[in-house]
């Protein structure tokens, strides 16, 4: 009687342990079917969103030129150097920088400010900041490719407004002016030219 009570409690030791391995040995596959099944799925790289709209011109086309009396404005699209609301260079535009330069030079001697324009949803006082500090970043680069003088004043316009998206609001938030100051000449461009670095000469003295 003892005998069979040992055996059977011997077989039931054996049947625990080899059902215990089992358990184990299924699990680390269970855990990786698992992870298959409901795991989160990356969107393949291909398939990410691109930013809608045309592509932002660089180099030279981004680039015109303007000349008055006593002035010569060579103006850049800003989106062509930056990207909204910063104030650091693209890794490409150094692109436009490059095609900048020879045209600064060709300006000639005159005194020389750089100006730069922005104007988004954010509020006034961010947009002039973010200004001030491209106008910064351009004439340091130009300063440190020796095109402009060490002093060269530099100033930033910024102008808020609700919906800047659309184009035909920068025209009328401030009777066709926007984000220039109060004397300048409209903006037939609309918002685009308000998202501007402008290096301008005075070709008086």
């Amino acid at each position: 009687m003892m005998l069979s009570f040992s055996r059977c409690a011997g077989l039931r030791f054996v049947l625990i342990l080899s059902c215990t391995y089992l358990t184990a040995s299924a699990a680390p596959a269970q855990a990786q079917a698992g992870q298959v099944q409901t795991g989160p799925i990356d969107e393949p790289r291909a398939a990410q969103h691109e930013p809608s709209g045309p592509p932002v011109a660089k180099g030279a086309v981004a680039i015109t030129q303007q000349d008055a009396k006593c002035s010569k404005r060579i103006i850049v699209n800003a989106d062509a150097l930056f990207k909204p609301g910063r104030w650091t260079l693209n890794p490409d535009g150094a692109e436009t920088m490059r095609a900048l330069a020879p045209l600064v030079v060709k300006a000639g001697k005159h005194p020389v400010r750089i100006e730069a324009f922005v104007v988004s949803a954010a509020p006034e006082h961010q947009n002039q900041v973010v200004a001030q500090r491209r106008a910064i970043t351009v004439r340091g680069w130009l300063r440190n490719n020796g095109y402009v003088p060490v002093d060269a004043p530099v100033v930033g316009f910024g102008k808020h407004m609700e919906n800047p998206s659309t184009p035909s609001a920068a025209k009328t938030a401030d009777g066709g002016n926007s984000a220039r100051e109060p004397d300048d000449s409209d903006d037939p461009d609309g918002l685009m030219k308000d998202q501007r670095v402008e290096v301008v000469f005075d070709t008086c003295h």
